[in-house]
């Protein structure tokens, strides 16, 4: 297995562990922020960085890079971050004995290198300004982070003093290309004068950050972060230990490299919220959430009509003043006609075929509600009887007074309103009486119970008044009384009469 392969591999391997681990602190911490309201979470921005090349070679010379980053933070604390840098990293051995002449103090390397690099990682930061529950938000805060990314490196290396070139030609033959007085490649350490190196190729880093950042406005951050990224190359100065004296500190099999970035980021998310998820304190997001949820309260706690049904269940909240209301705003409607009772000139429809005023339609004025009855064009002034039909007044002489027939008349429940289907009954009643003036009449009520019987008076009371006042009845012709029955049909509703005397 070749190194790219491993190195693919591992890179592979490395990216999942962040991920994973990104993805699962971001949960709880989004778990627990998933209260508060959504902040903005992106930023965007560049950076500028003095670069530094920790290599075998110790005297670095100022190199500069810069590059873009975006940035999304999942919470207050923890946030992913990719960015991307091009640059130059250059350096020397000039002053530093070497390997093959250590007993020759007078000799020093003249070994010179540049880099000119391209990389990129993602990493994972960790915001340590708002971890306080305790104090106000400060304008500056730190931050770490950690992760893995790669570097794209081109070097190229020389050794420029004569004596040092023809010296390393000599002890190691092959490990460079040497070159004459002429600029011819050579291979007689007499006639080398220089030595060049060269390496090309892309390597893995693991990044670890610190940094601050300062807060300019809602749109701005400015910021400043150190890192540095250890990787698993010796190469990065296109040369490995064995140039140089292998007691110096600065001898190392792995080569890293820093940079000093200088960093302008623009936020942006949440086009209705200008504060940012990195900038948020916990517990002033807590009270600012807490006086949303007030405002909240306080918009489904009204009561614009009055009705006494809050505005969020009211299905009308227009209710006029003073109307009574369900339990979801709509005013009351007794009968379900679609009138309201405070518009509603008959609460009891039968029908709901009503006019606005909720009294039932009754197109032949018969009295009879046109759903009810059966005769819906009966002459003007006929008389009808309860289903609207129209029938003639026969002459006393045609009444058998000695047999007579008497009606049933029907009341809703719990009601001892006379109702507009019952009025031809007793028109029917009220005109057998007249025609018989010796004809007397018991009204029976069904009851089980002082109550119900209560009830059963009322109602025959309410049609000895009605045949009193309309049509001159006397009331001493009409006797109650009450059966306890419940076999009888609709025993509950009804008053029977039945002829008393004659």
């Amino acid at each position: 297995m070749n190194t790219t392969t491993q190195i693919m591999k591992s890179l592979k391997l490395l990216l999942l562990i962040v991920a994973i681990l990104g993805y699962t602190s971001s949960q709880a911490q989004n778990d627990y922020f998933s209260k508060f309201s959504s902040a903005q979470k992106w930023s965007v921005g560049a950076q500028v960085s003095p670069t530094f090349g920790h290599f075998d070679a110790p005297h670095e010379n100022l190199s500069f890079s810069g590059g873009l980053h975006v940035k999304y933070s999942a919470s207050q604390t923890l946030g992913m971050k990719a960015s991307a840098n091009i640059g130059k990293m250059a350096g020397s051995k000039n002053g530093t004995d070497l390997f093959w002449s250590a007993s020759r103090n007078d000799s020093k390397s003249s070994y010179e290198y540049a880099n000119n690099f391209i990389d990129a990682d993602v990493s994972a930061v960790i915001t340590a300004g708002n971890w306080s529950f305790l104090r106000p938000l400060r304008k500056v805060q730190t931050f770490v982070s950690f992760g893995v990314g790669i570097i794209s490196s081109d070097v190229e290396g020389e050794i420029t003093d004569a004596a040092d070139a023809s010296g390393y030609a000599t002890s190691f033959p092959g490990e460079m290309e040497y070159f004459d007085a002429n600029g011819n490649a050579t291979t007689d350490p007499t006639q080398t004068v220089r030595a060049t190196s060269a390496y090309s190729g892309t390597d893995l880093t693991f990044p670890l950050g610190l940094g601050m950042k300062y807060i300019l406005n809602d749109k701005f951050d400015l910021g400043l972060e150190w890192k540095t990224r250890l990787t698993r190359s010796d190469d990065l100065d296109a040369h490995d230990l064995e140039l140089f004296n292998s007691t110096t500190e600065r001898n190392r099999a792995w080569d890293s490299y820093s940079t000093l970035g200088v960093q302008l980021s623009y936020k942006f998310g949440d086009k209705d919220r200008d504060d940012h998820n990195d900038w948020l304190n916990p517990v002033e997001t807590l009270y600012s959430e807490m006086d949303s949820i007030n405002k909240s309260l306080k918009n489904l706690m009204a009561d614009t009509d009055g009705d006494g049904v809050a505005d969020y269940f009211d299905k009308d909240n227009e209710t006029p003043e003073g109307v009574k209301t369900y339990g979801d705003g709509t005013a009351v409607d007794t009968d379900g006609d679609g009138v309201p009772d405070s518009n509603d000139k008959e609460i009891f429809s039968l029908v709901a075929d009503v006019d606005a005023d909720g009294v039932a339609k009754d197109d032949d004025g018969d009295g009879i509600p046109n759903a009810l009855d059966a005769e819906p064009n009966s002459p003007a002034g006929a008389m009808v009887d309860s289903k609207g039909k129209a029938f003639e007044i026969k002459e006393s002489s045609a009444y058998n007074c000695d047999n007579v027939t008497l009606p049933t008349i029907m009341f809703d429940n719990g009601s001892s309103k006379i109702s507009s289907s019952s009025y031809g009954a007793l028109y029917t009643l009220a005109e057998k009486m007249r025609m018989c003036p010796t004809l007397s009449v018991t009204a029976t009520g069904y009851t089980r119970s002082k109550s119900g019987e209560r009830l059963a008076w009322k109602r025959a009371n309410s049609i000895i008044d009605h045949l009193e006042a309309n049509y001159g009845i006397e009331r001493s012709r009409i006797t109650t009384d009450y059966a306890a029955d419940a076999d009888v049909d609709y025993a509950s509703k009804r008053i029977d009469f039945s002829q008393a005397g004659n």
